[in-house]
């Protein structure tokens, strides 16, 4: 179990647990800000399709989803105003690829984890 103490250090308020890792404020809002992002199954299922092909359109994306080209385009859009994924200009096709793999592989470890804890 971790205890969880608040310290005072330079006028910012801190979390640190046993193992002696520290968390700033800011990190805590911005690890907050990507669970938020994560919290969606379609986004989870782009990064999942996009993961495995590398790179997609949103024409391709949404043949592998129950959803329309707009609802893949606005749920994109939002993983990459978060950073997650950008898109590239190829001709007249836009192909988007993961850029930050964090948000994947934090998806990898929760479903192992819940995997884990149902066996």
């Amino acid at each position: 179990m971790i205890e969880r103490r608040q310290e005072q250090r330079s006028g910012a308020r801190r979390i640190s647990d046993r193992a002696g890792t520290v968390l700033s404020e800011e990190t805590i809002e911005a690890l907050a800000a990507t669970l938020r992002v994560l919290a969606d199954p379609t986004r989870i299922r782009l990064l999942e399709v996009l993961n495995s092909r590398g790179q997609a359109t949103v024409s391709a994306l949404s043949a592998c989803l129950p959803l329309t080209q707009q609802g893949v385009s606005h749920q994109l859009g939002i993983l990459r105003r978060a950073g997650i994924v950008r898109r590239r200009r190829e001709g007249v096709w836009v192909n988007y690829e993961l850029c930050d793999w964090t948000g994947w592989w934090l998806v990898e470890q929760l479903a192992g984890g819940l995997a884990d804890a149902g066996s």
